[in-house]
């Protein structure tokens, strides 16, 4: 049963849910995601931009000054709860032994 509001859930899109299943609780910036996911970027933010849209992920700037910390803020990442139950529905799905 897909829902037409749903992002499409490809292998990669798979690798990046896995990721913020690592723990739940936690933001983790794009390079985060990028190391967990081994996903490049080109891939990774589009499918980034797919789960914030569809309300399955919620980001925010990091509260940073860059030039005090001597690089540029982060985009940091968390699921929703609705994010979190369809990950979690997804990954089941699939067996989440598949990704590791």
């Amino acid at each position: 049963t897909h829902n037409l509001n749903e992002p499409r859930i490809t292998l990669q899109a798979m690798r990046v849910l896995n990721a913020f299943l690592v723990n739940v609780h936690e933001e983790l910036a794009g390079s985060d995601v990028a190391r967990v996911s081994a996903l490049a970027s080109g891939t990774l933010y589009p499918i980034l931009l797919r789960f914030e849209s569809a309300g399955w992920l919620k980001s925010r700037w990091e509260d940073l000054d860059p030039a005090q910390a001597g690089r540029p803020r982060r985009r940091l990442y968390r699921f929703t709860p609705n994010g979190l139950a369809r990950a979690n529905a997804i990954l089941g799905e699939f067996g989440r032994g598949v990704l590791a």
